[in-house]
């Protein structure tokens, strides 16, 4: 079983690309729902499509948890794939002033308009534009690392280096062995 300081380091590596890369952004507050639709096959252009659902979307609800995004996943063969994101009409400022109030209970906000995305052919980095302009969410950006993990990351990306070295001393070493041994048999024979 790996030493409770080794599973840190990778639960902390976990939650550091979960908050950053393509979707990490904070959508608007008058955003109430995404809904996204594609096949379960990657055939046809849907490729693109799931890459975003498992790339970008799970970043997406990481710095918005009070959107709802559901998913629908298909078995058809051929058919379109869309991302579809609903808008509420309540004020910014008094969906503001409902999250401080009740930030644990889920309101209900009425749709009163949509866009739709085609996401058919296209790459998530394409899509995920698509989806900060259109609804002028800001892109996250994560503050500097401090001192102490710069210089945690320099120490284990050193001890790395020098693991990979005596591996490969030691594989070549073996293969020296290896070579000697044969030619004592072949001397031998």
């Amino acid at each position: 079983m790996p030493s409770p300081t080794s599973r840190l380091r990778w639960l902390r590596a976990k939650l550091y690309s979960v908050r950053n890369g393509t979707g990490a952004a904070i959508l608007p507050p008058n955003i109430s729902r995404i809904a996204l639709s594609f096949n379960y096959k990657s055939n046809n252009g849907h490729m693109g499509p799931r890459k975003f659902f498992r790339e970008c979307l799970p970043r997406l609800k990481y710095h918005n948890p009070e959107v709802d995004m559901t998913v629908t996943r298909k078995d058809a063969l051929e058919g379109p794939a869309t991302l579809t994101i609903h808008f509420t009409n309540t004020p910014i400022e008094q969906e503001l002033q409902l999250k401080k109030k009740q930030p644990t209970t889920p309101t209900i906000r009425e749709t009163i308009s949509t866009i739709d995305i085609d996401m058919l052919n296209r790459y998530p980095d394409d899509i995920m534009e698509e989806l900060v302009t259109k609804t002028k969410a800001t892109l996250y950006s994560e503050p500097p690392r401090p001192q102490e993990l710069e210089e945690e990351a320099e120490y284990l990306a050193a001890k790395r280096q020098n693991e990979l070295k005596e591996k490969y001393k030691l594989q070549r070493a073996d293969r020296r062995k290896g070579k000697d041994d044969q030619l004592k048999g072949a001397i031998l024979a």
